[in-house]
């Protein structure tokens, strides 16, 4: 059987062609739901976790998991490439399509401006925004107070900091900065993540735990 190898730099060309399709300057007419998306990983698998929240008062309607096996090696840069094929399946299998999708990892804050929340944004065709634990690219500006993530003299995010540490928010797809400034605030509920992203973050992890008996993120 023929194996097929991954090849960073045609994933790399990829981005760079895809990013054409990126759509900015435009916000959703309007956010009734949002999913979350997160995975855990255990033998090989990945267990891709969606939930999905009624939008403003973010009431959990329902979740679902799937687990399949994992092909391509974490990259950074390139972490769509390893995690978008579980997330779509996942998509697929909400009774709800969502409005807005908050991913864990970057938007725009990327080398090619093409981070995993703006390719699964572009690919699905709805407004994403992408919500990180570590800076991957760009430069830190404080401006009255905020601290915003710029690339290419553009402002494309800002950070948060939660608990003991820090969390990078960034455009995705299809949303304007101030609309993803808006929209985060109202999606921390007292966690150190969005609501729609730490539950998804927890279910994964007891899904690992209880099929793989191991706790964790990989």
């Amino acid at each position: 059987m023929l194996k097929l190898t991954f090849n960073p730099s045609k994933a790399s060309y990829l981005q760079k062609k895809l990013v054409q399709m990126v759509e900015l300057g435009k916000d959703p007419p309007r956010i009734d739901h949002v999913a979350g998306f997160d995975l855990a990983y255990c033998r090989g698998k990945g267990i891709a976790v969606a939930t999905l929240f009624k939008y403003p008062s973010l009431k959990l309607m329902e979740y679902v998991v799937v687990v399949g096996e994992v092909k391509v090696p974490y990259i950074p840069g390139l972490l769509a490439f390893r995690e978008s094929p579980l997330i779509f399946k996942a998509f697929e299998k909400l009774s709800i399509k969502p409005d807005l999708l908050v991913l864990d990892g970057h938007g725009l804050a990327h080398p090619r401006k093409f981070g995993i929340a703006t390719h699964v944004g572009v690919a699905l065709n709805r407004s994403s925004i992408g919500v990180a634990k570590k800076m991957l690219y760009g430069e830190l500006r404080k401006v009255e107070g905020v601290e915003y993530i710029v690339v290419d003299g553009k402002y494309v995010g800002f950070t948060k900091e939660v608990g003991r540490g820090k969390l990078y928010v960034s455009i995705g797809n299809k949303i304007t900065l101030p609309k993803v400034m808006e929209v985060f605030n109202k999606l921390m509920r007292g966690h150190n993540l969005p609501e729609p992203t730490y539950i998804a973050d927890r279910i994964s992890k007891e899904m690992r735990a209880k099929y793989c008996g191991v706790k964790g993120k990989r």
